[in-house]
């Protein structure tokens, strides 16, 4: 028996000591115990990259402190300073872990890239996807500086979420400048006669407190030193309770104070949840005006402990999240360095020995020290599934809470607590009953479903027999193609999961007992593999001075990169531009006035899988374009703006303004005819070639929007119009690459130079045994003297393993 299952037997006896009808923690718990928590954490070989390298990631799951099997799919985004999605990989999930890369352009920009993952079963509770920033160094941008200049940010933060009149209120504060980095400050508190009442200064990363006893009806302002903003507190409550919890070691003490004499506002317990799950209910007296005590948290599970006052109405007065770090969670591990040798292309051999009966999955990897910003990465296993998947927020350097063990650390990570939000759900809405459903469910891996119809009638292929085949879209990869046999329905309705198949796949359905005059056309729904799913955005700072002193490191292995593919010529300059597939798609298709426009949005959907009509696939893939309305009776509005680029759009354009265009009807072209809503519905999108939209055009009423539609050429039909079959072209999984490791026991003398960053990456480690050692082999470089190994993972019964550690000759 776990101790998280005790943890919920101590919880059912207390609400049976406590229970009342339709509380809100049985309904909390009833809700939770259908709709747990997963979290996801991504480890990557490093956190710096030139343009044109290979991001290598293992992804971990975790559900109530355990590894999570629940989901078979991982997403992975990048996205740049305009938070644009730049590049989209999707993995299949074995065991709770996912390895794979992201081969970054060789065309980006230098700059600050977010790295984006998630599960489908994330989505549910929006805003804790996992998020990391990369820094990649690229072709240099002149035009767009990042930094913004102004005033300070500065967010005040009542300890309890209230700011009573006559009572001793603690107050937290945030500082940051405008680009979300954190700032040191101190300032002065001032009043309404601009007296000063107090001081302040920041303690650890722009993060602070002060107490203050605020005046009924007066009014309280901040200013810093070094700037010209004034800053005001926020407003007084009479009534209302103040809620202090402070750390000692073991327990939490708590004191709640109550103002003003409106009953509604007298606390009649507290409600402590971890993870969605509550774990105790404490009574207190209403009828006292301060209740103190301390809550005993050996015995709870490490992370986020959510605290929650109720009156006896059930309605929420204050609620205070705090941190619990019992180091449950940590595997012990030793790094042993068997064999080092930091010259030239010679072998290394370490191992890294685990204690105690160890069952888990770990991922390994050697970098060269010298390109590493910090000596520690801001983030790791840690804090990722400890801390930042249960805060909202961007929180800066989150790993330096878990790399020591001093009291003074300990006691600034309650800074993070008071000053992040924390809602993966609301009270009130529990008190309502109005929590949210799962919207995503996830399948078992690729999940197809559709309608097949003979083509020539409107009647469906019902209660057929019906063979699919699967094959690479590249024949020379395999002898021979995987099938599926399936039953339609009556209305010709049809679904089939538990596939799994990587990259362009052709899938030809076909009737077993099909006659040659009977042709039939397969539809297949909106899929889930490569949908595009409504993100929370998580905005992540724009720039960080912490990565300057590596630029000029950076830009020589970029350069050099380049000159190794034989593309930078020096004292050359080439000034004709090549086009893109996307340029040459339009110039093949589209005419007249149709042609070219650098305003207008390209999609290339030639080889798309997507099942749906062209609105439905069109939904949420340009921004600015709405689709309402169902089938049969669609609308289209365009209203401008900077549009968002997502995967499939055309990029040749850039970032520029688009012509601002009123909300109206979207005129509708196929083949540049103008045609209905109800006409371009009845194409499948496999007969579909390009889509283009035109913010303004004089191909439309008023120079407003028009959204033109082509169908496939000759050349680019991928069925036979006599056969009883129907060809799908799909895009499966990502193939996970194998990280390429030199072997210089048996390499040729005169062979290239070797400046390889990441020296090793091993994203497969599995390990089942007592006292158990993970073996770390690799070669040098021709440069690298100071290696650093980073060892991440998860055992079966939770723990996880953190290892990060420089290697270099002693002196």
């Amino acid at each position: 028996m776990t101790k998280y299952t005790l943890l919920l037997i101590f919880a059912s006896f207390v609400f049976s000591f406590y229970s009342f009808s339709q509380s809100p923690e049985k309904k909390l718990n009833a809700w939770s115990s259908q709709n747990p928590i997963e979290k996801l954490y991504v480890q990557t070989d490093r956190e710096n990259y030139y343009s044109g390298e290979t991001v290598w990631l293992k992804a971990y799951f975790m559900s109530e402190f355990i590894p999570s099997v629940a989901s078979s799919t991982l997403f992975v985004e990048l996205l740049n300073n305009e938070h644009q999605i730049i590049l989209r990989n999707v993995f299949p999930v074995y065991g709770g872990t996912s390895p794979g890369q992201m081969e970054l352009p060789d065309t980006l920009f230098s700059g600050r890239y977010q790295l984006r993952a998630y599960s489908r079963l994330m989505l549910n509770q929006p805003g804790y996807v996992f998020n990391k920033t990369i820094m990649v160094y690229g072709k240099e941008n002149k035009e767009v500086d990042h930094k913004i200049a102004g005033n300070p940010l500065l967010t005040f933060f009542p300890e309890g979420g209230n700011f009573i009149s006559g009572l001793l209120n603690r107050v937290a504060f945030k500082c940051t400048d405008k680009n979300g980095m954190p700032l040191q400050v101190d300032g002065v508190i001032k009043n309404s006669k601009d007296e000063i009442i107090s001081s302040f200064k920041s303690l650890h990363d722009g993060m602070g407190t002060f107490e203050i006893m605020p005046s009924k009806d007066e009014t309280y302002y901040v200013t810093l030193k070094n700037s010209t903003g004034k800053y005001s507190l926020p407003d007084q409550a009479e009534n209302g309770i103040v809620f202090n919890v402070t750390s000692e070691p073991g327990r939490k003490i708590f004191k709640i104070l109550s103002g003003g004499n409106d009953d509604h506002f007298k606390p009649a317990y507290m409600i402590g949840q971890i993870q969605n799950h509550v774990i105790f209910k404490q009574s207190l007296q209403s009828d006292k005006k301060e209740n103190t005590g301390f809550i005993k948290t050996t015995d709870f599970y490490s992370g986020i402990l959510h605290l929650t006052i109720f009156n006896k109405d059930d309605i929420p007065l204050a609620e205070r999240i705090t941190f619990i770090d019992n180091k449950e969670y940590v595997l012990e591990a030793e790094l042993k360095a068997d064999t080092f040798d930091n010259n030239k292309r010679k072998l290394n051999h370490f191992s890294i020995a685990l204690q105690d009966t160890v069952i888990g999955n770990f991922s390994v990897s050697v970098t060269d020290a010298d390109y590493e910003t910090t000596e520690t990465r801001p983030v790791n296993i840690y804090s990722g599934f400890l801390l930042n998947s249960d805060v909202r927020g961007y929180v800066h350097h989150p790993s330096f809470y878990f790399n020591s063990n001093e009291d003074s650390v300990k006691n600034l990570v309650e800074l993070v607590m008071m000053t992040n939000g924390w809602r993966r759900f609301k009270w009130t809405n529990i008190r309502r009953n109005n929590l949210s459903e799962f919207l995503h469910k996830e399948s078992s891996y690729i999940k197809l479903s559709g309608r097949i119809n003979i083509v020539g009638t409107r009647k469906p292929l019902a209660n057929q027999e019906v063979i699919v085949f699967f094959s690479p879209f590249d024949s020379s990869k395999i002898s021979k193609s995987i099938s599926r046999i399936f039953r339609t329905d009556s209305s010709g309705h049809f679904e089939i999961d538990s596939l799994l198949f990587y990259n362009k796949t052709k899938m030809l359905f076909s009737e077993i007992r099909g006659k040659k005059n009977k042709i039939i056309h397969v539809t297949l729904d909106p899929d889930s593999l490569h949908q595009l799913h409504p993100v929370v955005l998580n905005a992540l700072p724009t720039s960080d001075t912490s990565f300057d002193f590596i630029q000029k490191k950076m830009d020589v292995e970029y350069k050099g990169f380049w000159r190794g593919r034989d593309i930078l010529l020096e004292n050359i300059v080439v000034k004709a531009k090549q086009k893109t597939p996307i340029e040459k798609l339009d110039e093949e298709y589209s005419r007249g006035l149709f042609s070219g426009n650098i305003y207008s949005r390209r999609l290339d959907v030639r080889d798309e899988n997507y099942g749906g009509n062209i609105f439905q696939y069109l939904q949420e893939r340009i921004m600015g374009l709405k689709i309402s309305g169902e089938p049969g009776n669609y609308s289209l509005n365009y209203r401008g703006g900077n549009l968002t680029y997502y995967l499939g759009a055309d990029e040749s354009s850039g970032n520029k303004a688009e012509p601002s265009v009123d909300a109206g009807n979207v005129s509708l072209f196929l083949n540049e005819m103008q045609t209905s809503a109800v006409a371009l519905e009845t194409i499948s999108m496999n007969d579909i070639a390009l889509v283009k939209l035109f913010p303004n055009s004089l191909m439309s009423a008023g120079n407003g929007a028009a959204l033109a539609v082509y169908t496939k050429k000759e050349a680019d039909l991928v069925t036979s119009a006599d056969a009883p079959s129907d060809m799908i072209i799909y895009n499966g999984y990502e193939v996970v690459k194998e990280f390429y490791s030199p072997d210089y026991n048996n390499a040729p003398a005169n062979s290239e130079k070797d400046f390889r960053i990441t020296l090793s990456w091993n994203a497969d480690v599995f390990v089942r045994g007592t006292n158990s050692k993970i073996p770390v082999t690799f070669y040098n470089n021709d440069r690298t003297k100071r290696l650093k190994i980073v060892a991440e993972g998860i055992t079966a019964d939770g723990r996880m393993l953190m290892l990060e550690k420089i290697i270099e000759e002693k002196k």
